[in-house]
């Protein structure tokens, strides 16, 4: 895995991965499409500021100066030569990244994203709904754009994430405020057919449940402390067939899977046959993922401490950086596939 460059050497390496998987004519299709190429030269040209918030997660403490001079010196030919006796100022540059703005990089992502054709051993593709909280600058724009008005530092902003279980691959994202993303826009990126979400650890909540039901998905959720059902059918393979309490305090009807000695000690499934998806099977789905990880390891090197932390000041610019940072998993997703 690429370790946050301390060294020119690494720095380098880190830049010739995001040049490969990401092109300057795959980056200009982007900025066409997003109708963000210019129509005069500029010192800091549309193309060299996708580059340079890419970037931004290679050489995560320099300055803005600094980081474009990088990425000039080991990429030149990514901008058009430009003469001036001074360079670009902090400020410029923050100008341009907002000339820029979000869609190109929420564009190279969906690009570089997208299902894999991968399926687990059961004919199904169980894909993870995560949620990951990013630390931002507190600043009133950031507090009044992510709900933290009333709240202490440190503020942060939901990154909500579709995660193919079998490759790790980060299929979907959303970015907000939300706990609960729009589950249809997410699914947008993963066809439902076979499609099993396995949820993170949270109480049922009756609006997802109802979204996957819509949208044709199953589901695997693991169980609080909510009490074992009173009222429930015993099925063959030992799994129960009950009524649950969602957060709301309404009810779902799933199947519940218990085990001993292990966390989570039950499961709840939309999959009430239990001939299409026995118990010992669901199990084994949930814990290969468990023990797969997060699939998120790969950027979170750059963070402090493992912690994501952003350095935009409002909440267009943190969109932005987040999914640049997210193009630069995916770079580092392909490296890391191919040296397999």
């Amino acid at each position: 895995m690429i370790q946050h460059p301390d060294t020119r050497l690494p720095q380098r390496v880190a830049l010739g991965v995001l040049l490969r998987s990401f092109p300057p004519v795959r980056v200009d299709q982007v900025l066409d499409a997003a109708g963000r190429r210019e129509q005069r030269q500029r010192l800091l040209p549309a193309r060299l500021m996708v580059y340079f918030t890419l970037g931004m997660w290679i050489f995560k403490s320099l300055p803005y100066e600094q980081i474009l001079a990088e990425i000039l010196r080991d990429a030149p030919g990514i901008a058009p030569p430009v003469r001036t006796e001074e360079p670009a100022s902090a400020a410029a540059i923050g100008r341009a990244r907002r000339r820029l703005g979000v869609e190109p990089l929420r564009l190279l992502f969906e690009q570089a994203a997208g299902p894999s054709k991968a399926e687990g051993e059961s004919g199904r593709r169980p894909v993870r709904l995560c949620r990951v909280e990013v630390g931002v600058p507190a600043t009133p724009a950031n507090r009044l754009g992510f709900g933290g008005a009333a709240r202490a530092a440190p503020l942060c902003a939901q990154l909500s994430l579709l995660i193919e279980d079998g490759t790790r691959r980060i299929v979907a994202a959303e970015v907000g405020e939300s706990s609960e993303p729009p589950l249809e826009r997410l699914l947008d990126a993963s066809p439902p057919a076979g499609t099993l979400l396995v949820m993170d650890e949270r109480p049922i909540s009756a609006r997802l449940w109802a979204a996957a039901e819509r949208l044709g998905v199953e589901q695997l959720w693991p169980l609080d402390e909510q009490p074992q059902p009173s009222h429930a059918t015993r099925l063959p393979d030992g799994s129960l067939l009950a009524k649950l309490s969602a957060d709301d305090g309404s009810e779902v009807v799933a199947r519940v899977v218990s085990r001993a000695g292990a966390r989570p000690a039950r499961l709840a499934t939309s999959i009430l046959d239990h001939r299409a998806a026995p118990a010992a099977e669901l199990l084994a789905e949930h814990d290969a993922r468990t023990a797969g990880g997060s699939g998120f390891d790969g950027v979170a090197t750059y963070g402090s401490g493992g912690r994501l932390e952003l350095r935009s000041k409002d909440p267009e610019m943190v969109r932005q950086e987040l999914y640049a940072m997210l193009c630069v998993q995916h770079a580092i997703g392909d490296l890391l596939g191919q040296a397999r």
